[in-house]
Protein backbone atom coordinates (compact mmCIF):
# COMPACT_ATOMS: atom_id res chain seq x y z
CA UNK A 1 0.00 0.00 0.00
CA UNK A 2 1.24 3.47 -0.88
CA UNK A 3 1.80 5.91 1.93
CA UNK A 4 -1.20 8.02 2.92
CA UNK A 5 -0.80 11.69 1.93
CA UNK A 6 -0.36 14.20 4.75
CA UNK A 7 -2.71 16.62 3.03
CA UNK A 8 -5.42 16.49 0.38
CA UNK A 9 -8.17 18.60 -1.18
CA UNK A 10 -11.05 16.32 -0.21
CA UNK A 11 -11.06 13.66 2.50
CA UNK A 12 -13.68 10.89 2.41
CA UNK A 13 -13.82 8.74 5.56
CA UNK A 14 -15.40 5.40 4.62
CA UNK A 15 -15.16 3.41 1.39
CA UNK A 16 -18.91 2.80 1.37
CA UNK A 17 -21.48 3.26 -1.40
CA UNK A 18 -22.03 6.87 -0.28
CA UNK A 19 -18.31 7.55 0.14
CA UNK A 20 -17.28 6.13 -3.23
CA UNK A 21 -20.12 7.87 -5.07
CA UNK A 22 -19.07 11.20 -3.56
CA UNK A 23 -15.40 10.53 -4.41
CA UNK A 24 -16.31 9.91 -8.06
CA UNK A 25 -18.19 13.22 -8.11
CA UNK A 26 -15.13 15.00 -6.68
CA UNK A 27 -12.47 13.40 -8.88
CA UNK A 28 -12.13 16.19 -11.42
CA UNK A 29 -12.22 18.96 -8.79
CA UNK A 30 -9.04 18.05 -6.89
CA UNK A 31 -7.20 15.32 -4.99
CA UNK A 32 -9.56 12.90 -3.25
CA UNK A 33 -8.36 10.65 -0.43
CA UNK A 34 -10.72 7.82 0.59
CA UNK A 35 -9.87 6.10 3.88
CA UNK A 36 -11.21 2.66 4.82
CA UNK A 37 -10.47 1.33 8.29
CA UNK A 38 -10.59 -2.26 7.07
CA UNK A 39 -9.29 -4.18 4.07
CA UNK A 40 -11.19 -3.43 0.90
CA UNK A 41 -14.00 -5.96 0.33
CA UNK A 42 -13.67 -9.04 -1.85
CA UNK A 43 -16.21 -8.21 -4.53
CA UNK A 44 -15.78 -11.41 -6.51
CA UNK A 45 -18.10 -13.34 -4.22
CA UNK A 46 -21.79 -12.77 -3.57
CA UNK A 47 -23.28 -11.86 -0.24
CA UNK A 48 -26.57 -11.78 1.58
CA UNK A 49 -29.45 -10.26 -0.31
CA UNK A 50 -29.84 -6.50 -0.24
CA UNK A 51 -31.68 -4.21 -2.54
CA UNK A 52 -31.96 -0.81 -4.14
CA UNK A 53 -35.16 0.88 -5.16
CA UNK A 54 -35.81 2.15 -8.64
CA UNK A 55 -38.93 2.77 -10.69
CA UNK A 56 -40.21 -0.18 -12.69
CA UNK A 57 -42.72 0.13 -15.54
CA UNK A 58 -45.53 -0.44 -13.02
CA UNK A 59 -44.41 2.36 -10.70
CA UNK A 60 -44.28 6.14 -10.58
CA UNK A 61 -42.51 8.75 -8.47
CA UNK A 62 -45.62 9.83 -6.55
CA UNK A 63 -46.34 6.25 -5.40
CA UNK A 64 -42.78 5.65 -4.19
CA UNK A 65 -42.87 8.99 -2.38
CA UNK A 66 -46.18 8.17 -0.67
CA UNK A 67 -45.05 4.68 0.40
CA UNK A 68 -41.91 6.18 1.96
CA UNK A 69 -43.89 8.88 3.77
CA UNK A 70 -46.35 6.30 5.10
CA UNK A 71 -43.57 4.07 6.42
CA UNK A 72 -41.82 7.04 8.06
CA UNK A 73 -44.75 7.43 10.49
CA UNK A 74 -45.17 11.18 10.12
CA UNK A 75 -41.53 12.26 10.44
CA UNK A 76 -40.15 12.11 6.89
CA UNK A 77 -38.74 15.32 5.46
CA UNK A 78 -40.97 15.42 2.39
CA UNK A 79 -38.47 17.44 0.37
CA UNK A 80 -35.72 14.92 1.17
CA UNK A 81 -37.94 12.04 0.04
CA UNK A 82 -38.83 13.94 -3.13
CA UNK A 83 -35.12 14.33 -3.92
CA UNK A 84 -34.60 10.60 -3.30
CA UNK A 85 -37.33 9.34 -5.57
CA UNK A 86 -36.79 11.91 -8.34
CA UNK A 87 -33.01 11.47 -8.57
CA UNK A 88 -32.87 7.75 -7.79
CA UNK A 89 -33.56 6.46 -11.29
CA UNK A 90 -30.78 8.63 -12.74
CA UNK A 91 -28.27 7.31 -10.21
CA UNK A 92 -29.20 3.68 -11.01
CA UNK A 93 -29.03 4.28 -14.76
CA UNK A 94 -25.60 5.80 -14.21
CA UNK A 95 -24.44 2.66 -12.41
CA UNK A 96 -25.75 0.45 -15.19
CA UNK A 97 -23.83 2.55 -17.73
CA UNK A 98 -20.62 2.15 -15.70
CA UNK A 99 -21.08 -1.59 -15.11
CA UNK A 100 -19.27 -4.09 -17.34
CA UNK A 101 -21.06 -6.48 -17.65
CA UNK A 102 -24.41 -5.45 -16.25
CA UNK A 103 -25.61 -8.95 -15.32
CA UNK A 104 -29.22 -9.88 -14.58
CA UNK A 105 -31.63 -7.39 -13.02
CA UNK A 106 -35.10 -8.18 -11.69
CA UNK A 107 -37.85 -6.17 -10.00
CA UNK A 108 -39.72 -7.60 -7.02
CA UNK A 109 -42.38 -6.40 -4.58
CA UNK A 110 -41.53 -6.37 -0.87
CA UNK A 111 -43.58 -5.42 2.18
CA UNK A 112 -44.54 -2.58 2.74
CA UNK A 113 -44.11 -1.44 -0.89
CA UNK A 114 -47.35 -1.20 -2.86
CA UNK A 115 -45.76 -1.74 -6.27
CA UNK A 116 -43.17 -3.97 -7.93
CA UNK A 117 -40.25 -1.66 -7.24
CA UNK A 118 -37.26 -3.29 -5.51
CA UNK A 119 -34.41 -3.95 -7.91
CA UNK A 120 -32.19 -7.01 -7.38
CA UNK A 121 -28.94 -7.82 -9.19
CA UNK A 122 -26.90 -11.00 -9.63
CA UNK A 123 -29.14 -13.32 -7.65
CA UNK A 124 -29.69 -10.86 -4.81
CA UNK A 125 -26.19 -9.44 -4.17
CA UNK A 126 -27.18 -5.92 -5.15
CA UNK A 127 -25.06 -4.10 -2.56
CA UNK A 128 -21.89 -5.90 -3.59
CA UNK A 129 -22.57 -5.34 -7.25
CA UNK A 130 -23.03 -1.63 -6.63
CA UNK A 131 -19.79 -1.51 -4.65
CA UNK A 132 -17.97 -3.42 -7.40
CA UNK A 133 -19.09 -0.90 -10.02
CA UNK A 134 -18.17 2.07 -7.81
CA UNK A 135 -14.74 0.66 -6.92
CA UNK A 136 -13.98 -0.01 -10.59
CA UNK A 137 -15.05 3.51 -11.53
CA UNK A 138 -13.08 5.11 -8.68
CA UNK A 139 -9.92 3.15 -9.55
CA UNK A 140 -10.18 4.44 -13.13
CA UNK A 141 -9.95 8.08 -11.98
CA UNK A 142 -6.41 9.30 -11.35
CA UNK A 143 -7.24 11.87 -8.67
CA UNK A 144 -8.75 9.28 -6.28
CA UNK A 145 -6.54 7.47 -3.75
CA UNK A 146 -8.15 4.69 -1.69
CA UNK A 147 -6.26 3.71 1.44
CA UNK A 148 -7.34 0.57 3.35
CA UNK A 149 -6.48 -0.31 6.96
CA UNK A 150 -6.42 3.36 7.96
CA UNK A 151 -8.33 4.23 11.11
CA UNK A 152 -9.40 7.84 11.70
CA UNK A 153 -9.44 8.78 15.38
CA UNK A 154 -10.78 12.33 15.36
CA UNK A 155 -11.73 15.34 13.29
CA UNK A 156 -9.58 18.45 13.57
CA UNK A 157 -11.33 21.80 13.75
CA UNK A 158 -10.48 25.44 14.22
CA UNK A 159 -13.53 26.74 16.01
CA UNK A 160 -16.37 25.70 13.71
CA UNK A 161 -14.25 24.94 10.62
CA UNK A 162 -12.74 21.61 9.61
CA UNK A 163 -8.95 21.64 9.31
CA UNK A 164 -8.31 17.93 8.86
CA UNK A 165 -8.30 14.62 10.69
CA UNK A 166 -6.05 12.42 12.82
CA UNK A 167 -5.52 8.81 11.86
CA UNK A 168 -3.72 5.61 12.80
CA UNK A 169 -1.94 3.79 10.01
CA UNK A 170 -1.88 -0.01 9.76
CA UNK A 171 1.08 -0.10 12.18
CA UNK A 172 -0.75 2.01 14.73
CA UNK A 173 1.32 5.14 14.14
CA UNK A 174 -0.40 8.55 14.29
CA UNK A 175 -0.56 11.03 11.44
CA UNK A 176 -2.36 14.30 10.87
CA UNK A 177 -4.07 14.80 7.51
CA UNK A 178 -4.62 18.45 6.58
CA UNK A 179 -7.85 19.09 4.69
CA UNK A 180 -10.62 21.69 4.82
CA UNK A 181 -13.44 19.57 3.35
CA UNK A 182 -14.36 16.16 4.84
CA UNK A 183 -17.14 13.67 4.13
CA UNK A 184 -18.21 11.10 6.72
CA UNK A 185 -19.49 7.90 5.09
CA UNK A 186 -18.74 5.49 7.94
CA UNK A 187 -22.02 3.59 8.27
CA UNK A 188 -24.12 2.87 11.32
CA UNK A 189 -24.00 2.08 15.03
CA UNK A 190 -25.09 -1.57 15.05
CA UNK A 191 -22.26 -2.78 17.27
CA UNK A 192 -23.71 -0.96 20.28
CA UNK A 193 -26.05 -3.97 20.48
CA UNK A 194 -25.29 -7.56 21.42
CA UNK A 195 -27.29 -8.87 18.45
CA UNK A 196 -26.78 -7.06 15.15
CA UNK A 197 -26.65 -7.74 11.44
CA UNK A 198 -23.97 -5.06 11.07
CA UNK A 199 -20.35 -5.90 10.35
CA UNK A 200 -17.82 -5.81 13.18
CA UNK A 201 -16.59 -2.46 11.87
CA UNK A 202 -19.94 -0.70 12.50
CA UNK A 203 -18.65 0.95 15.68
CA UNK A 204 -20.23 4.41 15.24
CA UNK A 205 -16.87 6.03 14.44
CA UNK A 206 -18.19 8.83 12.23
CA UNK A 207 -21.11 9.67 14.52
CA UNK A 208 -18.88 9.84 17.61
CA UNK A 209 -16.15 11.88 15.89
CA UNK A 210 -18.69 14.37 14.56
CA UNK A 211 -20.36 14.77 17.95
CA UNK A 212 -17.04 15.25 19.73
CA UNK A 213 -16.19 17.91 17.14
CA UNK A 214 -19.41 19.77 17.98
CA UNK A 215 -21.77 18.64 15.21
CA UNK A 216 -25.50 18.29 15.78
CA UNK A 217 -26.97 14.76 15.66
CA UNK A 218 -30.59 13.86 15.06
CA UNK A 219 -33.23 11.09 15.37
CA UNK A 220 -30.93 8.57 17.05
CA UNK A 221 -33.79 7.00 19.02
CA UNK A 222 -34.95 5.36 15.79
CA UNK A 223 -32.97 2.13 15.46
CA UNK A 224 -34.49 -0.42 13.13
CA UNK A 225 -34.35 -4.03 14.33
CA UNK A 226 -34.68 -6.75 11.70
CA UNK A 227 -37.03 -9.44 13.06
CA UNK A 228 -35.46 -12.59 11.60
CA UNK A 229 -31.71 -13.05 11.83
CA UNK A 230 -30.17 -16.52 11.93
CA UNK A 231 -29.40 -17.32 15.56
CA UNK A 232 -26.74 -19.94 16.19
CA UNK A 233 -23.83 -19.75 18.60
CA UNK A 234 -20.58 -18.47 17.05
CA UNK A 235 -22.37 -17.78 13.75
CA UNK A 236 -22.74 -14.25 12.29
CA UNK A 237 -26.25 -12.80 12.49
CA UNK A 238 -27.16 -13.49 8.86
CA UNK A 239 -30.46 -11.88 7.81
CA UNK A 240 -33.30 -14.14 6.66
CA UNK A 241 -35.04 -11.51 4.63
CA UNK A 242 -38.62 -10.36 4.22
CA UNK A 243 -39.20 -12.30 1.02
CA UNK A 244 -39.13 -15.61 2.92
CA UNK A 245 -42.20 -14.55 4.88
CA UNK A 246 -43.76 -13.08 1.74
CA UNK A 247 -43.25 -16.50 0.15
CA UNK A 248 -45.23 -18.09 2.99
CA UNK A 249 -42.74 -18.96 5.75
CA UNK A 250 -44.25 -19.28 9.23
CA UNK A 251 -42.93 -18.02 12.56
CA UNK A 252 -43.21 -20.57 15.36
CA UNK A 253 -42.45 -20.15 19.05
CA UNK A 254 -40.34 -22.40 21.25
CA UNK A 255 -43.24 -24.87 21.44
CA UNK A 256 -43.48 -24.81 17.60
CA UNK A 257 -46.86 -23.03 17.63
CA UNK A 258 -47.55 -20.25 15.12
CA UNK A 259 -48.03 -16.98 17.00
CA UNK A 260 -48.11 -13.96 14.68
CA UNK A 261 -51.88 -14.19 14.11
CA UNK A 262 -52.57 -13.00 17.65
CA UNK A 263 -50.43 -9.88 17.17
CA UNK A 264 -51.54 -8.62 13.74
CA UNK A 265 -54.14 -9.60 11.11
CA UNK A 266 -51.37 -9.81 8.47
CA UNK A 267 -49.56 -12.40 10.65
CA UNK A 268 -46.03 -12.99 9.31
CA UNK A 269 -46.45 -10.12 6.84
CA UNK A 270 -46.96 -7.53 9.56
CA UNK A 271 -44.58 -4.50 9.69
CA UNK A 272 -40.99 -5.23 10.77
CA UNK A 273 -41.14 -3.41 14.10
CA UNK A 274 -44.31 -5.21 15.16
CA UNK A 275 -42.89 -8.61 14.16
CA UNK A 276 -39.75 -7.87 16.18
CA UNK A 277 -41.79 -6.94 19.28
CA UNK A 278 -43.93 -10.06 18.90
CA UNK A 279 -40.83 -12.26 18.74
CA UNK A 280 -39.34 -10.58 21.82
CA UNK A 281 -42.58 -11.19 23.74
CA UNK A 282 -42.69 -14.85 22.70
CA UNK A 283 -39.07 -15.31 23.77
CA UNK A 284 -39.82 -13.77 27.17
CA UNK A 285 -42.87 -16.00 27.67
CA UNK A 286 -40.83 -19.12 26.85
CA UNK A 287 -38.44 -18.40 29.75
CA UNK A 288 -35.78 -20.31 27.84
CA UNK A 289 -32.19 -19.76 28.98
CA UNK A 290 -31.12 -18.91 25.42
CA UNK A 291 -34.38 -17.73 23.81
CA UNK A 292 -35.23 -17.67 20.13
CA UNK A 293 -38.12 -18.57 17.82
CA UNK A 294 -38.23 -20.53 14.57
CA UNK A 295 -38.78 -19.60 10.94
CA UNK A 296 -40.43 -22.52 9.17
CA UNK A 297 -40.24 -23.14 5.40
CA UNK A 298 -40.68 -26.90 5.55
CA UNK A 299 -44.25 -26.75 4.20
CA UNK A 300 -43.10 -24.93 1.03
CA UNK A 301 -42.02 -26.58 -2.22
CA UNK A 302 -38.40 -27.70 -1.80
CA UNK A 303 -37.20 -26.95 -5.32
CA UNK A 304 -38.91 -23.54 -5.30
CA UNK A 305 -37.19 -22.61 -2.03
CA UNK A 306 -33.78 -23.64 -3.38
CA UNK A 307 -34.35 -21.76 -6.63
CA UNK A 308 -35.67 -18.53 -5.11
CA UNK A 309 -33.34 -18.37 -2.09
CA UNK A 310 -30.07 -19.97 -3.21
CA UNK A 311 -27.80 -17.82 -1.05
CA UNK A 312 -29.81 -18.36 2.13
CA UNK A 313 -29.99 -22.07 1.38
CA UNK A 314 -26.22 -22.30 0.84
CA UNK A 315 -25.29 -20.36 3.96
CA UNK A 316 -27.62 -22.36 6.20
CA UNK A 317 -26.35 -25.63 4.71
CA UNK A 318 -22.82 -24.51 5.60
CA UNK A 319 -23.99 -24.63 9.23
CA UNK A 320 -25.69 -28.05 8.74
CA UNK A 321 -29.13 -26.49 8.55
CA UNK A 322 -31.33 -27.58 5.63
CA UNK A 323 -34.06 -24.92 5.41
CA UNK A 324 -36.28 -27.23 3.33
CA UNK A 325 -36.33 -29.81 6.16
CA UNK A 326 -35.35 -27.99 9.36
CA UNK A 327 -36.94 -25.08 11.19
CA UNK A 328 -34.51 -22.15 11.45
CA UNK A 329 -33.66 -20.57 14.82
CA UNK A 330 -34.06 -16.78 14.58
CA UNK A 331 -34.25 -13.71 16.76
CA UNK A 332 -34.25 -9.97 16.02
CA UNK A 333 -31.03 -8.05 15.41
CA UNK A 334 -30.20 -4.35 15.26
CA UNK A 335 -30.03 -3.53 11.57
CA UNK A 336 -30.21 0.14 10.61
CA UNK A 337 -29.72 3.46 12.35
CA UNK A 338 -32.32 5.88 11.00
CA UNK A 339 -30.71 8.86 12.72
CA UNK A 340 -27.18 10.18 12.59
CA UNK A 341 -25.23 13.37 11.99
CA UNK A 342 -27.75 16.06 11.09
CA UNK A 343 -27.41 17.29 7.48
CA UNK A 344 -29.24 19.35 4.90
CA UNK A 345 -30.19 18.03 1.47
CA UNK A 346 -26.58 18.45 0.26
CA UNK A 347 -24.95 16.58 3.12
CA UNK A 348 -23.81 19.72 4.96
CA UNK A 349 -23.56 19.40 8.75
CA UNK A 350 -23.55 22.14 11.38
CA UNK A 351 -19.73 22.35 11.13
CA UNK A 352 -18.30 24.25 8.17
CA UNK A 353 -16.45 21.92 5.81
CA UNK A 354 -17.95 18.74 7.30
CA UNK A 355 -20.39 16.64 5.25
CA UNK A 356 -22.06 13.27 5.86
CA UNK A 357 -23.86 10.76 3.64
CA UNK A 358 -25.25 7.26 3.95
CA UNK A 359 -26.27 5.62 7.21
CA UNK A 360 -24.09 7.94 9.33
CA UNK A 361 -26.19 10.91 8.16
CA UNK A 362 -29.66 12.03 9.20
CA UNK A 363 -31.30 13.60 6.13
CA UNK A 364 -34.90 13.08 7.20
CA UNK A 365 -35.55 10.67 4.30
CA UNK A 366 -36.55 7.76 6.54
CA UNK A 367 -38.59 9.62 9.13
CA UNK A 368 -39.14 7.34 12.10
CA UNK A 369 -38.75 4.04 10.24
CA UNK A 370 -36.76 3.22 7.09
CA UNK A 371 -38.61 1.63 4.20
CA UNK A 372 -36.69 -1.48 3.00
CA UNK A 373 -34.57 -0.71 -0.04
CA UNK A 374 -34.36 3.05 0.47
CA UNK A 375 -30.98 2.98 2.24
CA UNK A 376 -28.87 1.98 -0.77
CA UNK A 377 -30.72 4.48 -2.92
CA UNK A 378 -30.15 7.16 -0.28
CA UNK A 379 -26.42 6.42 -0.29
CA UNK A 380 -26.22 6.83 -4.06
CA UNK A 381 -28.39 9.93 -4.30
CA UNK A 382 -27.05 11.78 -1.27
CA UNK A 383 -23.47 10.62 -1.81
CA UNK A 384 -23.65 12.25 -5.23
CA UNK A 385 -25.27 15.40 -3.86
CA UNK A 386 -22.66 15.69 -1.10
CA UNK A 387 -19.88 15.34 -3.65
CA UNK A 388 -21.34 18.14 -5.76
CA UNK A 389 -21.72 20.40 -2.72
CA UNK A 390 -18.15 19.66 -1.58
CA UNK A 391 -16.85 20.74 -4.97
CA UNK A 392 -18.34 24.17 -4.36
CA UNK A 393 -17.20 24.40 -0.73
CA UNK A 394 -14.66 27.03 0.19
CA UNK A 395 -11.24 25.41 0.43
CA UNK A 396 -8.55 27.06 2.49
CA UNK A 397 -4.83 26.45 2.02
CA UNK A 398 -3.86 23.22 3.74
CA UNK A 399 -1.83 23.76 6.89
CA UNK A 400 1.27 21.64 7.37
CA UNK A 401 0.58 18.58 9.51
CA UNK A 402 1.47 18.84 13.15
CA UNK A 403 4.15 16.70 14.74
CA UNK A 404 2.99 13.20 15.63
CA UNK A 405 1.75 12.79 19.16
CA UNK A 406 2.34 9.70 21.29
CA UNK A 407 2.23 6.56 19.18
CA UNK A 408 -0.74 4.21 19.43
CA UNK A 409 -0.84 0.51 18.78
CA UNK A 410 -3.02 -1.81 16.76
CA UNK A 411 -1.57 -4.73 18.70
CA UNK A 412 -2.89 -6.12 22.00
CA UNK A 413 -5.95 -4.24 23.20
CA UNK A 414 -5.99 -2.37 26.47
CA UNK A 415 -6.90 -4.41 29.49
CA UNK A 416 -10.64 -4.68 29.90
CA UNK A 417 -11.68 -3.05 26.61
CA UNK A 418 -13.49 -6.12 25.25
CA UNK A 419 -15.29 -6.54 28.56
CA UNK A 420 -16.41 -2.90 28.46
CA UNK A 421 -17.69 -3.31 24.89
CA UNK A 422 -19.60 -6.41 25.98
CA UNK A 423 -21.14 -4.49 28.87
CA UNK A 424 -22.26 -1.70 26.53
CA UNK A 425 -23.78 -4.19 24.09
CA UNK A 426 -25.66 -6.13 26.77
CA UNK A 427 -26.87 -2.96 28.46
CA UNK A 428 -28.20 -1.48 25.22
CA UNK A 429 -29.83 -4.74 24.12
CA UNK A 430 -31.60 -5.20 27.45
CA UNK A 431 -32.57 -1.60 28.27
CA UNK A 432 -32.57 0.44 25.02
CA UNK A 433 -33.51 -2.24 22.52
CA UNK A 434 -36.75 -3.18 20.78
CA UNK A 435 -38.99 -2.42 23.79
CA UNK A 436 -38.03 0.48 26.06
CA UNK A 437 -39.06 1.97 29.41
CA UNK A 438 -37.96 5.04 31.35
CA UNK A 439 -36.53 3.12 34.30
CA UNK A 440 -34.42 0.85 32.11
CA UNK A 441 -33.06 3.72 30.02
CA UNK A 442 -32.24 5.77 33.11
CA UNK A 443 -30.35 2.79 34.47
CA UNK A 444 -28.49 2.41 31.17
CA UNK A 445 -27.52 6.08 31.09
CA UNK A 446 -26.22 5.94 34.67
CA UNK A 447 -24.09 2.87 33.96
CA UNK A 448 -22.75 4.40 30.74
CA UNK A 449 -21.81 7.60 32.54
CA UNK A 450 -19.96 5.58 35.17
CA UNK A 451 -17.91 3.93 32.40
CA UNK A 452 -16.60 7.26 31.07
CA UNK A 453 -13.28 7.39 33.00
CA UNK A 454 -12.38 3.90 31.74
CA UNK A 455 -12.82 4.93 28.09
CA UNK A 456 -11.56 8.53 28.06
CA UNK A 457 -7.95 7.87 26.99
CA UNK A 458 -7.84 5.17 24.30
CA UNK A 459 -4.46 3.88 23.17
CA UNK A 460 -5.32 1.43 20.38
CA UNK A 461 -7.77 1.14 17.50
CA UNK A 462 -9.98 -1.14 19.57
CA UNK A 463 -9.82 1.34 22.41
CA UNK A 464 -11.04 4.07 20.09
CA UNK A 465 -13.83 1.83 18.81
CA UNK A 466 -14.91 1.19 22.40
CA UNK A 467 -14.92 4.94 23.10
CA UNK A 468 -16.98 5.56 19.95
CA UNK A 469 -19.52 2.87 20.89
CA UNK A 470 -19.73 4.44 24.34
CA UNK A 471 -20.53 7.88 22.88
CA UNK A 472 -23.10 6.43 20.45
CA UNK A 473 -24.79 4.39 23.18
CA UNK A 474 -25.24 7.51 25.30
CA UNK A 475 -26.62 9.51 22.37
CA UNK A 476 -29.15 6.80 21.44
CA UNK A 477 -30.22 6.44 25.06
CA UNK A 478 -30.58 10.20 25.63
CA UNK A 479 -32.68 10.53 22.46
CA UNK A 480 -34.89 7.56 23.34
CA UNK A 481 -35.42 8.81 26.90
CA UNK A 482 -36.43 12.27 25.66
CA UNK A 483 -39.02 11.00 23.15
CA UNK A 484 -41.96 10.21 25.44
CA UNK A 485 -44.09 8.45 22.84
CA UNK A 486 -43.95 5.45 20.51
CA UNK A 487 -43.36 6.15 16.83
CA UNK A 488 -41.89 4.08 14.01
CA UNK A 489 -38.91 2.05 15.19
CA UNK A 490 -39.02 3.63 18.68
CA UNK A 491 -41.38 1.78 21.05
CA UNK A 492 -41.91 2.59 24.72
CA UNK A 493 -44.12 0.49 26.97
CA UNK A 494 -44.70 3.51 29.24
CA UNK A 495 -45.70 5.76 26.29
CA UNK A 496 -47.24 3.37 23.78
CA UNK A 497 -49.13 5.94 21.66
CA UNK A 498 -48.23 8.83 19.37
CA UNK A 499 -47.98 12.27 20.99
CA UNK A 500 -48.15 14.54 17.95
CA UNK A 501 -48.46 17.80 19.85
CA UNK A 502 -45.00 17.47 21.41
CA UNK A 503 -43.15 14.96 19.27
CA UNK A 504 -44.26 15.24 15.64
CA UNK A 505 -40.79 16.65 14.97
CA UNK A 506 -37.18 15.51 14.78
CA UNK A 507 -35.00 15.18 17.85
CA UNK A 508 -31.72 17.11 17.82
CA UNK A 509 -28.84 16.80 20.27
CA UNK A 510 -26.72 19.92 20.66
CA UNK A 511 -24.05 19.39 23.25
CA UNK A 512 -25.75 18.26 26.44
CA UNK A 513 -29.32 19.10 25.35
CA UNK A 514 -31.93 17.01 23.52
CA UNK A 515 -34.28 19.34 21.64
CA UNK A 516 -37.39 18.95 19.49
CA UNK A 517 -37.24 22.16 17.42
CA UNK A 518 -40.20 23.23 15.29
Amino acid sequence: MKGVPAETDFLVIGASVAGLRAAIELADAGRVLVLSKNDLPDLKTTDAKSEAEWLSDEDEVSLHLQDTLDDGDGLCNQQAVKVLVEEGAERIEELIAWAKPVGSLTFEVENPHTRVRVLHAQGGSTAKQILRVLFDKAHSLKNITISPRTFVTELRTNGQKITGASRLDEKGMPQEIACSVVLLATGGVGQIYRNTSNAEGATADGLAMAFRAGAEVSDLEFVQFYPTALYMKKVPRFLLDESLRNEGAYLRNFELDRFMGKYHPSAERAPHDLVSRAIIHEMEVSRAKDPFVYLDLTHLNESRVQKHFPRIYEICMAYNLDITEDVIPVRPAAHFSVGGVRTDLDGKTSISGLYAAGEVASTGVHGANRMPGNSLLESLVYGSRAGKAMRAAERTASAPPSEPRAAYSNGPVELGVEELIGQIQDLMWNEVGIVRMRTGMQKALKVLEEMTPKLSKPKTRRGYEAANLHVAAQLVTRSALAREESRGAHYRMDYSDHENKRFLRHSVIRGDKVLFPM
